[in-house]
């Protein structure tokens, strides 16, 4: 795969400086000093070369050239130095070096990305002949590219784009019209499409090409500019219900700004059509959105009768208890809640959630007894947030009938089981509340052993026996570790991982976790650790305290160390709650991507990132916002701006970055005599509650394992379990 440097560089021909530093990534060094014996001066080289190519030009240029020839790796070396050449002004050089590196590399895509720099060059040279044979030699190997999505659509729009350029100089205008037309219909948010100068308008195009226009926005993610085009099919017969649909989505669940409208266009497409049945769903949640409550649940009654073995109907039963819950109808919620236990009992996909709304609506009745009978029934599943939360609420709850020797045994097993969970730690102040002592997390039990834990490799690369890998492999893994120690750590894990398998086959069976352990630190896939650490349980939690110190390590990595370090040095962060935050949001994933289109380890949606961007004043880059180097930022920034807005308190912090401020601000505003913990238990969206859960549970882990100052520790704790909620809440909370 080609280099961050080539994927950035922009369309603009006006400034060939310009061109060249927004192709520039800043490259970190993180591990890398641990790959490389002393003496390697020549990858040294090469990595300051990286650094300084926005910094110094000239510098990087002759570091580049300087550098030997790479044994497995060489491709990096021609590459940079092209790149280099092209940061200090010397096109030429940088054409010849794009070229040969476009020959030499193994990847069809950095040869495709390769020859398209250079023709674009070429163009800017006045070389016109040569620009035209790269770009046909491209025009017959587009449909070769492979790979990440938003990669292969930019550089095929900039492929059109440099030949309806060509065309146009050419007067070529049949050709540079039907460019143009391709870039508006099949790319209409790539930057090679916004670019002014195109030979024709989108008001040239047909009517179908405008409503495939529309199609492409959305499937891009550009919500506005959908908006924009689908509107203009309202009134056509055979376009309308797609293009209602499509505006419905828009403004209920994508930019989520119009429920009225979506509330509109819901309606009239549940009366029958292609899209009907979902529709009336939908309907009946853009009005729960409206908290038009009464309204909503005729709706959801509806869709039951109307099809009884409908998609939506286990989300139905769950509404109609969790409606009535939320609007403290608590013997409708209860009369509701049952009948979904009595359906669907533990098996359905909302159980654990029906269950404890139970539970807790006995806990809000006082009725002591059935609350903690409603605990027992909540403990077969086995969880820290489900079965953790029972326990400690069914000592609560004896507590409330003043059976505080058996509140003592409850919190007993919820340390045994869960120690350091959410609720773990919530017990211990409860306990220190039954026993007259200091509440304060601070104070509380905390096991021996904390701060202990080095999560350096245990064995080195260089000692594994590749033996029984085929020549090929060998040939491979060769090339993965140069990558490693020249810090291309994304070209490592791709090269890696067709070949993973196969390599930690060679490991002895005994050392496996360890050869895991080192080959994640190596190509930094920290997920691949994760896995194996924590049994692929987002809710594991490892033995405290721990004989395996490795799986341990495993399964909480300070991924990335290098990055988040930086940015928690900018934003004033602890780096454990960037860690617990992207262990929660993507398991480690820099490439992941959301069912709600959030980006990245930390998972961002565009829209967010895009008012980060303008606050910092840097750009928003979809195609590499899930690069730690770049995206990390916009998180902290967001983190830190959140973290203020909540009076320093993590745990509201962190369900604000999953729900939003808005959300959290009127969570706390609906309950203001409620405790901490109680608050927490009343908030109203599962998804942000769990949430907010589980990266402090992340975040408790990540502090026993790796902070040794008893004083970091009791500040941080003393904020993610507070015994106040006291918050003076700003009128607007942002974002």
């Amino acid at each position: 795969m080609m280099s961050a440097s080539y994927h950035k560089i922009t369309t603009s021909y006006h400034l060939l400086l310009g061109l060249v530093l927004s192709a520039s990534v800043l490259f970190t060094t993180t591990h890398a000093d641990a790959q490389l014996k002393p003496t390697d001066k020549a990858a040294k080289d090469y990595r300051q070369a990286r650094r300084l190519i926005e910094k110094d030009a000239d510098r990087a240029f002759e570091l580049a050239k300087g550098l030997p020839k790479f044994r497995y790796a060489d491709e990096q070396r021609i590459e940079l130095v092209g790149q280099a050449a092209l940061s200090a002004g010397k096109a030429p050089e940088g054409v010849e070096f794009l070229l040969d590196f476009a020959d030499r590399t193994d990847s069809f895509r950095s040869a495709y990305a390769a020859r398209l720099d250079a023709a674009e060059l070429l163009i800017l040279l006045g070389e016109r002949s040569r620009a035209e044979s790269l770009l046909e030699k491209l025009d017959r190997d587009h449909k070769k590219l492979r790979g990440r999505y938003s990669t292969r659509r930019h550089l095929s729009a900039r492929a059109i784009r440099l030949r309806h350029d060509l065309a146009q100089t050419a007067n070529n205008d049949r050709l540079a019209k039907s460019l143009a037309t391709e870039l508006l219909v099949a790319f209409p948010n790539e930057d090679a499409t916004r670019r002014p100068g195109l030979a024709i308008t989108p008001d040239d195009l047909s009517e179908s090409r405008r409503f495939s226009r529309a199609r492409a926005f959305y499937r891009a993610w550009a919500y506005k500019d959908a908006r924009a085009e689908f509107e203009r099919f309202l009134d056509d017969s055979s376009r309308k219900e797609t293009a209602k649909w499509h505006l419905a989505q828009i403004a209920l669940n994508k930019l989520r700004d119009d429920f009225p409208k979506a509330e509109e266009y819901f309606e009239e497409l549940a009366k029958g059509g292609r899209y009907a049945q979902e529709s009336l769903y939908q309907l009946a949640r853009a009005k729960m959105r409206q908290e038009r409550y009464d309204e909503c649940l005729s709706d959801l009654n509806d869709y039951v009768e109307r099809y009884p073995r409908g998609s939506r109907v286990e989300l139905v039963y769950y509404y109609r208890g969790w409606l009535p819950y939320d609007h403290r109808e608590n013997d409708k919620a209860i009369r509701e809640l049952k009948k979904y236990i009595d359906r669907y009992g533990r098996r359905g996909r909302r159980s654990t959630y029906i269950y404890g709304f139970l539970a807790w609506t006995y806990m809000r009745e006082s009725r002591w007894e059935d609350a903690i009978d409603a605990w027992d029934d909540m403990l077969p599943f086995g969880n820290p947030l489900v079965a953790g939360k029972a326990y400690y609420w069914k000592a609560y709850a004896q507590i409330q009938l003043d059976k505080k020797e058996r509140a003592i045994d409850t919190l007993d097993t919820l340390r045994k089981r869960y120690p350091l969970s959410y609720y773990g730690m919530l017990g211990e102040q409860l306990r220190a509340k039954i026993e007259g002592k200091d509440e304060r997390a601070s104070k509380v039990w905390w096991p021996e052993g904390a701060g202990s834990y080095d999560d350096k490799p245990r064995v080195e690369i260089e000692d594994l026996n590749t033996g029984r890998l085929t020549a090929g492999e060998r040939e491979q893994f060769k090339r993965v570790k140069e990558l490693a120690a020249l810090d291309e750590k994304r070209l490592a894990r791709q090269e890696l991982s067709p070949i993973y398998n196969s390599v930690l086959r060679t490991a002895p069976s005994s050392e496996r976790d360890e050869w895991i352990h080192a080959l994640g630190f190596l190509v930094d896939d920290y997920n691949k650790m994760w896995v194996s650490g924590a049994r692929g349980s987002i809710s594991y939690l490892t033995p405290v305290p721990d004989d395996n110190k490795l799986r341990s390590v495993m399964a909480y990595p300070r991924a990335y160390r290098e990055d988040v370090d930086r940015v928690a040095k900018e934003f004033g962060l602890p780096p454990y709650l960037i860690w617990a935050i992207m262990r929660q949001e993507s398991r480690y994933k820099p490439s992941a991507i959301s069912h709600t289109d959030a980006v990245g380890a930390l998972q961002m949606i565009p829209k967010t990132a895009r008012k980060v961007a303008k606050d910092l004043g840097i750009e928003y880059n979809p195609r590499t916002f899930h690069y730690p180097e770049v995206g990390f930022r916009f998180s902290g920034f967001y983190m830190r701006k959140l973290l203020d807005t909540f009076g320093g308190m993590f745990t509201p912090m962190a369900g604000s970055y999953n729900s939003g401020p808005q959300v959290i601000a009127r969570w706390f505003r609906r309950n203001p005599e409620a405790s901490f913990p109680w608050l927490i238990e009343e908030f109203e969206y599962n998804e942000g509650r769990a949430y907010s859960r589980k990266v402090t549970e992340h975040m408790t882990r990540y502090i026993y394992l790796y902070e040794k100052d008893p004083e970091v520790r009791a500040k941080l704790l003393d904020k993610m379990y507070p015994l106040s909620r006291d918050i003076d809440l700003p009128e607007d909370v942002g974002y």
